[in-house]
């Protein structure tokens, strides 16, 4: 009932021609950033059919170049970027797809999970069922510390943890898709920051820089907050570590004056049927959800838990 209510939603959005105002006039010259996770490649096949028709695929280094240097006037109309999060295994059935949209995705990758047999906490085996989302969303407002101690004495999962199957891409698959993708850095165990205490929050962002360089041979210069969560503290440990961006859940578009460490995205779901993807390319899902929340600015809302010590 739900999914067919979110579905009528999305139809009603789509032929109110809000989509079609926001596309071609109000957002014309702004820069949508596309966020997805692990869409199945036939789902998002029929997205880039669609997409290809409406939008100017951009890739995000372009992006972030023309907002540090003011200068848009390389940025075509209604430009649009493809952002995956977390390294999925299923991203690398995407290459082909990549390929023949000619377009270059960014992956932002947990850089301790890729290579590995290590699984996503929010993956993990057992936390399953119908109160999954529920419970996740519960221990995200733990400390990072009082977290990982549910997760090990609940299901006996820990970060680094090795599985019977694996969630992530490899260093084989990484390095056939490196030509086609653009590889930047998600963390490395995908925790909420702002639930990490100042020296946990210094390793996550610091040290995925680190681990990506040395697996892949390359510097990484774009972040992108797990979760969405982020402060002052956390943005200013990106710039200090040398990135030149992170990107956000914030619901919005992008243009010259949007801050280089806050981007906005829209939040795709990877198994959304064309009229929920029109409807979510406009923000009101998003927004939505947000305001539901609490937060009417579109501003995705930061978890901010007690009780932390630097």
């Amino acid at each position: 009932m739900h999914t067919l209510i979110k579905q009528i939603f999305a139809l009603i959005i789509r032929f109110s021609g809000i989509p079609l105002l926001i596309r071609e006039v109000l957002c014309r010259n702004r820069v949508t950033i596309a966020m997805y996770h692990n869409p199945n490649p036939g789902v998002f096949a029929r997205h880039l059919k669609f997409l290809s028709r409406h939008y100017n695929f951009l890739p995000l280094e372009r992006l972030v170049s023309a907002i540090r240097s003011g200068d848009w006037s390389h940025i075509l109309p209604k430009s649009l970027v493809i952002t995956l999060d977390d390294g999925h295994l299923g991203n690398y059935e995407l290459l082909p797809l990549f390929r023949v949209y000619n377009i270059v995705p960014t992956i932002y990758l947990c850089t301790q999970i890729i290579n590995t047999n290590r699984h996503l906490w929010f993956r993990a085996d057992g936390i399953r069922g119908g109160h999954l989302k529920k419970y996740r969303e519960s221990l995200k407002k733990l400390p990072n510390q009082q977290r990982l101690a549910r997760l090990k004495k609940e299901y006996d999962f820990e970060p680094q943890k090795p599985f019977s199957e694996r969630h992530t891409l490899n260093r084989d698959e990484l390095t056939e898709m490196a030509s086609d993708v653009d590889f930047q850095v998600h963390s490395r165990f995908h925790p909420i920051l702002t639930a990490c205490t100042d020296t946990e929050c210094e390793q996550e962002i610091r040290g995925s820089k680190q681990d990506l360089e040395r697996l892949l041979n390359i510097t990484p210069t774009h972040f992108c907050y797990p979760n969405g969560d982020y402060t002052e503290r956390e943005s200013g440990i990106v710039k200090q570590a040398g990135y030149k961006s992170a990107r956000t859940s914030d619901c919005g578009w992008n243009d010259h004056a949007t801050h280089p460490y806050r981007l906005k995205a829209m939040d795709i779901s990877d198994d959304a049927c064309i009229s929920q993807l029109v409807a979510q390319m406009s923000g009101a899902f998003q927004y939505l959800k947000y305001a539901l929340k609490g937060r009417f600015d579109g501003r995705h809302p930061t978890i901010l838990p007690k009780g932390l010590e630097g």
